[in-house]
């Protein structure tokens, strides 16, 4: 089923950014790394869980699952599966637990291990750094005339401020035509304003025409600091050759506010 040594290879990275998207009753998207997952065998991943309370919730209402993972080179991969449950003793909580993440670590274990079928892996999709500059600094100079102006705000400035980094790593879910959670890797995704959110590169453009006008999508972003956000919001459809999203919630995904909601400290 993982067809791809390269990736078998990231997804057994500790620091490798890995993404996981998820669906709630009501369909809607959800996103957030969770870079403990890692391949248990040719069909099967498998995860820690480990500070993720909306995506364990999730996962019990809809057991549809979308993966994202970048490695270093800027190679991405998208995978579907299917969630099994979780475990709280046996080999899969063994596996995990052996990871140098949990077993140095004698503050940090996991409460369970989530099992996951792989379904289905996308084709490989690279970027080259020279070329993600480049989309970069065009997304950049479009943010000036693409800028949101709808209030109130969304992304408070520190969310802002993460959006905007070079070194950032993003990635999206939207609800694909067979109802999964498809999620993505990408890296241009700039803000346009505190409401709006452009994305600028082929990572994204190459999902384009998969990604409903009008609907919900989440957005995760992972950066260098032991801090990530999600914001979640609309897709607006590709103008001057990016895609827009009018962003309408935006939460902590990491401690010590995991999973509160920010968006209302941007309109104080």
């Amino acid at each position: 089923m993982i067809p791809d040594a390269e990736l078998e290879q990231a997804l057994a990275g500790e620091m490798v950014p890995k993404f996981m998207g998820t669906l709630d009753a009501r369909g809607v998207p959800n996103c957030v790394p969770v870079t403990t997952t890692t391949l248990y065998d040719a069909q099967t991943l498998v995860f820690g869980e480990f500070l993720m309370n909306k995506t364990r919730r999730n996962l019990l209402e809809c057991a549809k699952v979308g993966v994202a993972v970048i490695a270093e080179s800027f190679d991405t991969w998208s995978i579907r599966g299917t969630f099994l449950g979780f475990e709280t003793t046996g080999d899969h909580v063994d596996f995990i637990n052996q990871s140098p993440l949990f077993r140095y670590n004698a503050y940090t274990s996991i409460r369970a291990a989530g099992i996951i079928r792989i379904e289905s892996v996308s084709p490989r999709t690279s970027l080259s750094k020279g070329r993600y500059l480049c989309d970069f600094i065009y997304t950049a100079s479009i943010s000036l005339l693409l800028r949101g102006n709808h209030r109130p705000p969304v992304m408070p400035r520190p969310v802002m401020e993460k959006f905007g980094r070079f070194s950032a790593v993003r990635a999206i879910a939207y609800v694909d035509e067979r109802g999964y959670p498809a999620t993505f890797a990408t890296v241009a995704g700039l803000p346009a304003g505190p409401n709006r959110l452009l994305f600028g590169d082929p990572l994204f453009l190459a999902h384009k025409t998969e990604i409903a006008p009008g609907g919900m999508v989440a957005v995760s972003i992972l950066t260098s600091d032991p801090v990530a956000y999600q914001v979640k919001g609309i897709y607006r459809g590709v103008s001057l050759g990016v895609g827009i999203v009018d962003l309408a919630e935006c939460y902590s995904a990491s401690p010590p506010l995991l999973g509160e909601r920010l968006d209302g400290l941007s309109r104080g």
